[in-house]
């Protein structure tokens, strides 16, 4: 992650599409575990199954998103 902060730094002029990129990413893993917890609560699902259904796009994300990079 470190690395890749940098490259963006280095160079700012091609920087903009990535983040927007970096930006939509999370905010369409937000929307999805939203989604997934509005439909297991909604069906009467456990607390902690609730919490996992949040959860689970966006550590599927980061996953995919470390085996991409190399990182994991």
């Amino acid at each position: 992650m470190l690395r890749r902060s940098l490259a963006l730094w280095a160079e700012p002029e091609s920087a903009g599409p990535a983040l927007a990129r970096m930006v939509a990413e999370k905010q369409r893993a937000f929307v999805d575990g939203a989604i997934a917890a509005g439909f297991a609560a909604a069906s009467g699902a456990h607390p902690a199954a609730v919490a996992a259904a949040a959860i689970r796009p966006t550590r599927s994300r980061v996953r995919r998103n470390l085996r991409r990079t190399g990182l994991s």
